[in-house]
């Protein structure tokens, strides 16, 4: 382990052990973040599994229940040539669990996939979230999830076959703009 990283975790561990409890968001409290997301393709698409960067904004309507947009941008190698692929989240996700500053985060709704280069495609389908996210205070947080989305293709029209699932694993860090209501 070199000196940097190990300097980074312990700066790390202590924000954790000094940073106070969170309190619950307001209604109407809006949250942006930025994440870097490991996407794992279905194989059916021929796309390389990769890592790409977006962003996320939440906006909540009750102090546990959020409406969610996250949008990502990842490149990906395919036989075919290289191909870009941008996946818009729109969910209603819950914090579940005991308030504090740790909190299990469940969350689902609508993907809509948008894929260009050599495959110029879009799509749209399920999306379910499963993560966990961590106050350092009572406006910023760190955040560890996973996605899976969901696609079918009843229409022969389709370049995709019946049914395909992209998941992905997200990691991100998010400040509170405002207290809301």
């Amino acid at each position: 382990m070199t000196a940097g990283v190990a300097r980074c975790m312990t700066l790390s561990a202590v924000a954790l052990v000094l940073a106070a409890p969170a309190t619950a968001q307001r209604i109407g409290a809006v949250e942006i973040g930025a994440l870097a997301r490991f996407t794992d393709f279905d194989n059916n698409l021929g796309m390389s599994n990769t890592v790409g960067a977006g962003g996320r904004l939440a906006v909540y309507m009750s102090p546990r229940l959020a409406f969610e947009l996250d949008m990502s941008r990842t490149t990906s190698d395919r036989i075919a040539g290289a191909a870009t692929y941008t996946p818009l989240h729109a969910r209603l996700v819950v914090g579940v669990g005991r308030p504090g500053r740790l909190e299990g985060l469940v969350g689902a709704g609508y993907v809509h996939n948008a894929y260009r280069g050599s495959l110029d495609a879009s799509d749209g389908g399920f999306s379910g979230l499963v993560g966990v996210r961590y106050q350092l205070n009572n406006r910023v947080w760190l955040r560890i999830g996973t996605d899976l989305d969901i696609m079918f293709h009843p229409s022969s029209d389709s370049p995709f076959c019946f049914y395909h699932g992209n998941w992905g694993l997200q990691l991100g860090a998010g400040a509170q703009l405002n207290g809301g209501s």
